[in-house]
């Protein structure tokens, strides 16, 4: 009697799983698509690179793919977001727009798409600061606009 029930309990245990659960991850989501290109049409530099990094990253691309992928980053802008009682900025705001194009052996299978991604990040008098909060917050958004792209073309990295 002693030893039935953590037999069990262990056999429950195996059979439902609560919240610990896994499942397989595709380590190439994207692999119908290649990555054509990922061109800046702003006057941001390294846009280009830092998308085309986090697509890879989270898309898993393929050399030769079923559809062709063109991205191309048309509009990047930097407002004051607030402004603190004494005038001064408090937040900065980014705005990043994104557009696609998937090509497919068809001319029907041609498809487009558009990501508008916005972040804010704190000002600081501080030009290092600042520097590295600027930096870290066009991280954030190109891995955003990668992510957004890739939801749109129903790739779930």
């Amino acid at each position: 009697m002693t030893t039935r029930l953590p037999v069990a309990a262990l056999i429950i245990a195996l059979l439902f799983p609560g919240g610990c659960s896994y499942r397989f991850v595709n380590p190439f989501p994207a692999s119908e698509y290649t990555l054509e290109t990922v061109r800046n049409s702003t006057s941001e530099p390294g846009l280009a690179g830092l998308v085309e990094a986090e697509l890879k990253r989270n898309g898993g691309f393929k050399d030769s793919g079923i559809f062709s992928l063109s991205v191309s980053i048309t509009r990047f802008e930097e407002t004051v977001e607030s402004v603190g009682s004494s005038g001064s900025p408090v937040r900065q705001r980014l705005l990043m727009e994104v557009a696609w194009k998937v090509e497919g052996a068809r001319q029907e299978q041609t498809t487009f798409g558009n990501e508008i991604v916005e972040r804010t990040y704190p000002y600081s008098g501080d030009l290092a600061t600042l520097d590295w909060n600027r930096n870290a917050a066009i991280r954030l958004l190109a891995e955003m606009a990668a992510r957004n792209l890739l939801e749109g073309l129903g790739v779930r990295p």
